[in-house]
């Protein structure tokens, strides 16, 4: 697990700033969260999070606040017992609208198709990232286990620590330590943009800014799509 202290740390070494008398720490952390964010949008399960997914009365299904993208939705959930752990339920599998509609209109209606418990298929639309479907219908008892794309939340400084103070950042990256370099190249890119008035700022800049996307594009370029629709479709039972 990386630390934000260690991802900056590095950063201002490399813009021979170690001890933040152009660019401030406090300065150097929103970029950082702008990093982990720009990675979150190229390749959201970078920040993915597996959850227990209470449902409501309906087909329609809303994410959580602070999730922006479902990634797969696994199984039914039983009952979680006062340790955390999951007793699972059966699975459930990617399916599409299309399919849903050809077999039975009126699948929305609770009166055509009887509400339940527990969930059978799911339906993404990649139009609408923050909501999806669920066949049949649920009775607004049933829960979920779903793994799902966040918005890395802000890095927070240490309380009793003051903001010019390395160890004030000593908290938990969002993304995983594999991303570290990535994110140094990142805070580097907007300090030197900072001042791309200055001879060669502009270059390292670019440089920076290269190294990062190259270090992400790779990655979300193999990992093609999110969507869960990139998996086998399979029809309703």
């Amino acid at each position: 697990m990386a630390l934000a202290s260690e991802v900056l740390d590095r950063a201002r070494r490399l813009i021979q700033d170690e001890t933040s008398v152009r660019w401030p720490l406090i300065e150097l952390a929103l970029w950082l969260d702008d990093g982990q964010r720009e990675i979150a949008l190229q390749k959201p399960s970078a920040a993915s999070d597996n959850r227990v997914l209470d449902l409501q009365a309906g087909t329609l299904q809303q994410l959580p606040e602070g999730a922006i993208q479902l990634l797969r939705v696994t199984r039914n959930i039983q009952s979680i017992d006062a340790n955390g752990a999951r007793n699972g339920g059966p699975v459930i599998r990617i399916c599409s609208r299309d399919i849903l509609d050809a077999q039975n209109r009126n699948w929305h209606d609770s009166r055509d198709v009887r509400y339940s418990r527990t969930v059978k298929h799911y339906v993404y639309d990649e139009e609408d990232t923050r909501s999806f479907y669920v066949y049949p219908g649920n009775d607004g008892t049933g829960k979920i286990e779903a793994v799902l794309a966040i918005d890395p939340p802000r890095i927070e400084p240490v309380r009793g620590k003051a903001t010019d103070d390395i160890e004030a950042y000593a908290v938990a990256l969002t993304l995983a330590g594999i991303y570290a370099n990535a994110l140094v190249d990142y805070v580097c890119y907007r300090a030197f943009a900072k001042d791309a008035q200055y001879a060669g700022n502009a270059q390292r800049a670019a440089l920076h800014y290269q190294q990062f996307a190259n270090a992400i594009g790779i990655k979300f370029n193999q990992e093609a799509l999110a969507s869960p629709n990139q998996s086998p479709r399979t029809g309703a039972d």
